[in-house]
C-alpha cells in the first residue's frame, strides 16, 4: 500500500489556503467539544454523535424519533480466577450484551443537515488525526485552483456525495455515520484530475516487512486509493458490512472526480500584492 507523506517537489502554493485552515480548526474544535461531553457523559457524547452523524433510515424517513443500534464485539464468557479449560465454566453462565440501543429525539432541522454535520465529526482521535493528515496534504492544491468560495462549497458537496452513496447502500441502517473521509476523498478525486503529475513522497509498503520511501505520480497513490476501496466496499456488501464506510470514500472520491473535470482547464488564484 501507499502512504502519502506529502506533496512537495511541485510548482508551490501561492495563495494561503484560508479555507482549509477554516476547515481543519472548525473539525478540531468539534472533535473538543465531542471529547469535553464525554469526559462528563460518555453516553450523552454518544447521542450527540447519533444526532448529527448521518443515520440512514430515519434521514429518508423524515422521522425525528428514532431507534439507533450499536453493535458491541461479542464478549467472550466469563470464567473464574484460576479457571484454565472451558469444561470448568460454570453452567449457566451468560455472555454481556451484544448490542446497545438508544431512543434519539432530534428535531427537522438537525436530521435534515445530517449529510453536512456528519463531515465535522469523528469516532476517535486516530480517525481525526488520519483525516487531518490527508486533508492536509490533498486540500491547498484544489483550494488555489478553485478559489475559495467554490473549494469550500466543492468539500461539503463531496462530503454529501459520500453520505448519499452510503445511504442508498444503506437504506435501513440505524448506524451513523461519522467522520470527514467521504469529503476528503473527494479532495482526492479532485487532485487525481487536477493534478495527475504531481509527485507525492510516500511510505510503500507491499508486505509488513518491506518499507521503501518514494516519489511516485499522484495518479498511481490516488488510483491505488480507489481501487482499494472499490474492492474493499464489494467484500463487505457480500459480507453483510464493515466498521469502515467504503461506500462513502468510494462516492466522495467519484463527486471529485466529476468536479476536479469542470476545474481542470482553470487556472490557479493569484495572489494579491499590496499596493
Amino acid at each position: 500500500m501507499f502512504l502519502p507523506l506529502h506533496d512537495q517537489n511541485n510548482e508551490p502554493v501561492q495563495a494561503t489556503p484560508v479555507v482549509s485552515y477554516v476547515l481543519m480548526t472548525i473539525t478540531v474544535l468539534v472533535y473538543c467539544y465531542q471529547f469535553l461531553i464525554g469526559l462528563g457523559d460518555a453516553e450523552e457524547s454518544l447521542r450527540f454523535s447519533l444526532r448529527h452523524g448521518l443515520v440512514p433510515a430515519p434521514f429518508l424517513s423524515g422521522k425525528t424519533d428514532y431507534e439507533c443500534v450499536i453493535p458491541l464485539d461479542k464478549p467472550s464468557p466469563g470464567r473464574r480466577p484460576g479457571r484454565s479449560s472451558r469444561a470448568e465454566e460454570e453452567p449457566g453462565e451468560v455472555e454481556g450484551p451484544s448490542e446497545l440501543r438508544f431512543q434519539i429525539s432530534n428535531t427537522a432541522a438537525g436530521l435534515w443537515l445530517m449529510p453536512l454535520t456528519y463531515i465535522f465529526l469523528h469516532g476517535g482521535w486516530m480517525h481525526l488525526l488520519g483525516n487531518l493528515w490527508f486533508f492536509w496534504i490533498f486540500s491547498d492544491n484544489v483550494e488555489e485552483r478553485m478559489g475559495r468560495p467554490l473549494f469550500l462549497l466543492f468539500y461539503l458537496a463531496a462530503g454529501v456525495g459520500g453520505g448519499i452513496l452510503h445511504m442508498l447502500l444503506r437504506l435501513e441502517s440505524n448506524l451513523p455515520l461519522v467522520g470527514a473521509s467521504g469529503a476528503i476523498s473527494g479532495l482526492m478525486g479532485a487532485y487525481i484530475i487536477l493534478f495527475p503529475g504531481n509527485r507525492i513522497t510516500t511510505y510503500f509498503c507491499p508486505v509488513w516487512f518491506f518499507i521503501r520511501r518514494l516519489d511516485v505520480p499522484s495518479w498511481m497513490v490516488l488510483g491505488f486509493f480507489i481501487l482499494f476501496n472499490i474492492f474493499a466496499m464489494s467484500q463487505a456488501t457480500l459480507s453483510g458490512g464493515s466498521q469502515v464506510a467504503f461506500d462513502c470514500h468510494v462516492g466522495g472520491f467519484m463527486a471529485g472526480l466529476l468536479a476536479g473535470w469542470f476545474f481542470r482547464d482553470a487556472a490557479p488564484a493569484k495572489p494579491r500584492v499590496p499596493a
